[in-house]
């Protein structure tokens, strides 16, 4: 093929790229990585157990061989690949969750893009849909699938956070937005001295209450709902911002961080990790890079908020009265920009 034929495959190969996102989130959706998990199985077989069209299924287990989430034998049994077994919802580090709610709810947002960007404004504000998190209190299922996908997306990140961020000694930390806990268990695991708070609104604190009791973790984290536009918990050593900012604009940002900073005074010396990707200055052809500028423009129709680079997070941070003091790296595109008053 000839340079221009090259550049045109591969043009098309990403103008087709979200195939794959609806091809895995069918396969989560019709449970068929959970069904593979003991033994290969062939088509009809696993048809049978799927409640699917036989014909069908083997067109979607076609394609997921093709993306390397699943082999077939020379039997015309298929397998889990490595990839594949990541799709079960049973694993420590499954994205199932993350697959079915990116191929569902984010897809109705991602198909409003040219609108948003016309706009500024995100595609459940141009439908007349209310934007932020409220809404989940009302959808019980919705709310229980997107923190699912958010634990799956943060444990790598909580890791390295622990790994990497000193927290020794008797701390108090308020995980801010936490969701069902995953970053605030992760400290409390590695940092047997700390105390912790988790801080979200009522649809999370259940369940994330259930998580921690089964860690046995309930008499080292108190639970305490509510919106962090308001008033945060006061007289915290550490506070936790884990993927909260990249969810908002400047204006609600600002906002934030004033509550941040009024708790923050209770407590001498405390410190605030806002803990985000980082964006480049300016963008390359990068897989580190490209993750980001996905983040970003899903951040644009999904909620009105946006990515942004250790510079403007600094920028934030000193309008609201707070210094930035360090930036930390952890796990992937993601950095921690340290804070205190």
């Amino acid at each position: 093929m000839n340079a221009i034929g090259d550049v045109r495959a591969q043009l098309l190969e990403a103008i087709h790229a979200s195939w794959a996102t609806q091809a895995m989130a069918a396969a989560v959706e019709l449970h068929l990585p959970d069904l593979l998990a003991d033994a290969p199985l062939d088509g009809d077989a696993l048809a049978q157990l799927a409640g699917c069209h036989a014909p069908s299924l083997k067109r979607l287990l076609a394609a997921l061989a093709s993306l390397a989430l699943v082999k077939h034998d020379d039997g015309g049994r298929f397998a889990l690949s490595p990839s594949g077994e990541l799709l079960r919802g049973d694993v420590p580090d499954s994205l199932a969750a993350w697959a079915l709610f990116y191929g569902q709810r984010a897809w109705r947002n991602w198909a409003q893009l040219a609108d948003c960007v016309r706009s500024g404004t995100s595609a459940p504000k141009l439908s007349g849909a209310s934007e932020g998190f409220a809404h989940l209190d009302a959808d019980p299922e919705m709310a229980e699938l997107f923190h699912r996908a958010m634990t799956s997306l943060t444990r790598p990140v909580a890791a390295a956070f622990a790994a990497h961020v000193d927290l020794d000694g008797d701390l108090r930390v308020v995980d801010v937005g936490g969701g069902y806990g995953q970053l605030i268990t992760t400290l409390l695991l590695a940092h047997p001295r700390l105390r912790g708070v988790l801080f979200d609104l009522p649809h999370a604190i259940e369940p994330a209450a259930a998580q921690l009791a089964r860690l046995g973790l309930s008499a080292r984290c108190e639970m305490v709902s509510g919106s962090f536009f308001d008033a945060l918990p006061a007289g915290g050593n550490v506070y936790l911002l884990k993927s909260v900012l990249h969810d908002w604009d400047d204006g609600h940002c600002a906002l934030i961080l004033q509550r941040c900073r009024q708790a923050m005074a209770a407590c001498p010396g405390a410190r605030l990790f806002v803990v985000e990707r980082l964006a480049p200055e300016r963008f390359a052809a990068t897989p580190r890079d490209r993750a980001i500028a996905r983040s970003d423009l899903n951040m644009l129709v999904s909620l009105g908020g946006r990515e942004r680079s250790e510079r403007e997070y600094r920028a934030l941070l000193a309008a609201a009265g707070l210094r930035a003091t360090r930036t930390h790296a952890l796990a992937g595109e993601y950095g921690v920009v340290e804070a205190a008053l």
